[in-house]
């Protein structure tokens, strides 16, 4: 194992060399030299002893940039992947950062990692991860097997640290972190003196417990030896560097992420050890040419940066990470978990912030070669992320561990055997506590502090702290954002594209779309000087209203998502006049038979449109709020004819309607039934067999009676139909129609009634003399009851049954043929 550093002696003699020079050029010097991230370059002389850098014309960010040089590089180095694959997997990467936050909410020990393209869920709440999991492809085991006596599993890693803080301190801790097979790993130098020993030995009141007789209480704990706490890479810091000015002595840490602040003032995001606890205020931009990464001196300052402003390096108010005394062993009351964050306000108004990280392929000009970041996200075990900072460059590497590390803080005895093997110095009490991930394969040095470490196109954190050559630590960003007061990240964000090139109509909907846009994505659009902010779907896609007037805008359109924009598109839309619709012409309706006279003309339209009539009525009507028309005919259609009635509208800033057309026939007036008057009634066997009426001259008649038809005989004016039989019990239909000329009439429509057989009278026996019981009358073999008759007509001859037989079947056959 290489032994680990103090941050002060990670201060090289050029940062001290360099100093002075830093002092007198941001003192005394005029301007300062142009920034080479600025956009667009402006014009500078150069301070003393800083030469200035050349920036290429100003571009707009797009996503057809060349691929990054040594992005691609490194990974295929580092990792062995492609761009696309190292996006692919940051994309998955932040599926499982949403399903470790669901997860973890009811679960804290859950792990979460991400191996080749499946995310894999170890929780002791598995229906949780599937309902967080949706359609992602997820692996979940359920951890559900009870520990052994004496043994349990952490409750995650605040619990973990608060745990081992309350026996041990924090004097020599590391880093608490879970792996991706779900083992907690502490690295400390207290191991250093207290070697392994069995799971069988447990703490006791009378022995001074190691950690290794902590880990022993636990599953899943394990204890790696370790020089103490991790050193800051105080130097200097991210994807471009920087320096800070503290009294004499100047500390160089590299750039993380370019951000806003609550208020959406341009800000930059840092480590917060870079600050020396607030003792650093102002900072410079300093030339990526000169840097380390570029085999450098470093330190050359080109143009002023900012000013410092919130930070944190530990606990609240950079508070070292010690348990409070008689902690209760809830890890929400212990405030030992922190973060390392600082910002940047006040930035040079000449720079122009960038969503992107240099991978420093062209140093001259860092813009040029670099991902552009699309949002922020948390780092997961497995899953690969690079880095930039300003003395390492572009590295990559994938994610070894997730939890919390120890740094040094500043006040910290230079010389570890100050603080070996029992503390007494106050200051070795300062140990600082963050939340984060740690790197077994990213490279990092001191300098590197603050600097970007992205997965895919996601901002996942910023280089804080670590061991050269053996783990780089990062903040986790989402972590440390919750403690900046409102403050964002710069994301990139595609320019919007206008996909409507047709004309439209007044108010008309103008679509467009937003590449790659995250949720929350809006676009402001400006037609004709008026703005405008609508959303952007799941999709990518957007709307908008044309204008209520005519002629040719011009369309703005820029992206929004919080405080960060993209470029602006504009495109012409041209605005015409829409063409009514035909009015339609419900009465007579196209194709009808109408009685004469014909007074009126109806239909429907625009409402407000002015209706023209022409061909057999011409006139005009206006369309009424309801959307209905109509118009009088004066004096009717009253001779029997066809006709045809067209319509079209008018309205003012629309284009005529085209016409719409009624052919309709004035019928002869329909022939009349006389013999019989609508909803007649017939007694029984009275039904009718002959219908009358009249009709016109010269006509020809024809009935229908219940769907059967009859060729009626006309004589002159009247006419009659023969039915062959009296029409028997029931309810008929009966029509009437007449054929004049070419004309066929309208139809005379009847019905009526013919009863049924009324049921005979009941007969009513005789009643009984007074004081006579009631004779039972006898029951006979048919059934039937005693009619009172002699019983001598059941001797009835045959000449009696058979007239009674015929005398049914007469009955039968009337009434066949009466049907």
């Amino acid at each position: 194992m290489q032994t680990s550093t103090r941050a002060q002696l990670w201060r090289t003699s050029a940062a001290c060399a360099a100093a002075t020079m830093l002092i007198g050029g941001l003192l005394t010097a005029g301007t300062a030299s142009a920034a080479p991230v600025s956009e667009p370059p402006p014009s500078a002389t150069a301070s003393a002893g800083a030469p200035s850098v050349a920036a290429s014309p100003a571009t707009a960010a797009s996503s057809a940039a060349p691929l990054p040089g040594r992005l691609a590089q490194a990974l295929d180095r580092d990792l062995g992947m492609s761009l696309e694959e190292f996006n692919a997997q940051g994309a998955l990467a932040t599926q499982a950062s949403a399903i470790q936050a669901q997860v973890s909410a009811v679960d804290p020990a859950a792990v979460v990692t991400l191996t080749g393209d499946t995310i894999t869920v170890k929780t002791s709440a598995p229906g949780v991860a599937k309902a967080a999991a949706g359609n992602a492809k997820v692996k979940v085991s359920d951890v559900v097997a009870a520990p052994p006596a004496a043994q349990s599993n952490p409750a995650g890693i605040d619990a973990l640290v608060a745990a081992y803080a309350a026996e041990f301190g924090v004097g020599n801790l590391q880093s608490i972190m879970i792996n991706g097979s779900g083992n907690y790993v502490i690295r400390t130098g207290d191991a250093a003196t207290g070697g392994p020993i069995t799971a069988a030995r447990r703490l006791t009141a009378g022995a001074r417990p190691t950690p290794h007789d902590f880990a022993a209480f636990y599953n899943n704990v394990t204890i790696q030896a370790a020089d103490g706490p991790a050193d800051a890479f105080a130097d200097v810091t991210n994807g471009q560097g920087y320096v800070g000015v503290v009294g004499q002595m100047m500390a160089a840490c590299s750039i993380g992420w370019s951000g806003f602040n609550a208020t959406g003032a341009a800000a930059v995001l840092s480590a917060g050890h870079c600050t020396e606890d607030g003792a650093a205020v102002q900072t410079a931009l300093t030339d990526p040419t000169k840097e380390p990464a570029e085999g450098g001196p470093g330190y050359v300052p080109t143009m002023l940066l900012g000013t410092f402003g919130a930070s944190q390096f530990g606990g609240p108010n950079n508070t070292p990470a010690t348990a409070p005394p008689g902690w209760d062993g809830n890890p929400n009351t212990a405030n030992n978990i922190g973060t390392d964050f600082s910002v940047i306000d006040k930035i040079d108004p000449a720079l122009n912030l960038l969503p992107q990280v240099t991978d420093w392929t062209t140093p001259e000009a860092p813009k040029n070669a670099g991902p552009k970041v699309t949002g922020v996200s948390t780092a997961i075990v497995g899953a690969p992320i690079c880095k930039s900072g300003r003395t390492t460059g572009w590295t990559c590497g994938t994610v070894t561990e997730v939890g919390a590390f120890f740094v040094a803080g500043i006040t910290y005895p230079k010389e570890l055997k100050a603080c070996t093997p029992v503390a007494t110095v106050p200051e070795c009490d300062d140990i600082r506590a963050v939340r984060g991930f740690g790197s077994t394969s990213l490279a990092g040095r001191p300098g590197d502090s603050g600097g970007s470490i992205i997965a895919g196109t996601l901002a996942v954190g910023m280089v804080s702290a670590g061991v050269p050559g053996e783990i780089t630590y990062g903040v986790d960003l989402k972590d440390a954002l919750k403690h900046t007061a409102g403050y964002t990240v710069k994301i990139f964000l595609e320019a919007p594209t206008v996909t409507t090139a047709a004309p439209v109509f007044r108010k008309g909907t103008i679509t467009g779309s937003v590449a790659g846009a995250p949720a929350g994505t809006k676009v402001s659009v400006s037609i004709d000087g008026v703005a405008t902010e609508v959303a952007v779907a799941g999709n990518g896609k957007w709307t908008a209203k044309a204008p209520n007037k005519f002629g040719t805008f011009d369309v703005t359109a820029q992206a929004k998502n919080g405080f960060s924009t993209s470029a602006s598109t504009t495109a012409t839309i041209a605005v015409i006049k829409e063409t009514l619709a035909a009015p339609a012409i419900t009465s007579p309706a196209d194709g009808s038979n109408v009685g004469a006279p014909v007074t009126t003309i109806a239909g429907t339209g625009k409402a407000g449109a002015t209706v023209e009539l022409s061909g057999d009525v011409n006139g005009t009507a206006v369309v009424g709020a309801g959307g209905t028309w109509s118009f009088t005919v004066q004096n009717g259609l009253d001779e029997v004819g066809f006709y045809a009635v067209t319509a079209k509208q008018r309205l003012t800033d629309w284009n005529d309607s085209p016409a719409s057309t009624s052919d309709f026939t004035v019928a002869p007036a329909a022939p009349a039934i006389t013999s019989l008057a609508n909803g007649q009634k017939f007694a029984f066997n009275q039904g009718p067999s002959v219908i009358s009426g009249t009709n016109l001259d010269q006509a020809t008649v024809r009935v229908s009676v219940d769907g059967r038809d009859y060729n009626a005989v006309v004589v002159g004016t009247t006419w009659s139909v023969t039915l062959g039989n009296q029409l028997a019990t029931g309810n008929y239909s009966i029509t009437a129609v007449q054929q004049w000329g070419g004309f066929r009439s309208l139809s005379s429509s009847f019905t009526v009634t013919v009863l049924a057989e009324p049921a005979p009278p009941a007969t009513q026996a005789p009643a009984a003399a007074p004081g006579t019981a009631p004779t039972k009358a006898p029951v006979y073999a048919a059934g039937l009851a005693n009619t009172g008759a002699s019983g001598s007509l059941l001797l009835l001859g045959g000449a009696g049954v058979l007239l009674l037989l015929g005398g049914a079947a007469f009955l039968l056959i009337r009434r066949r043929n009466a049907r």
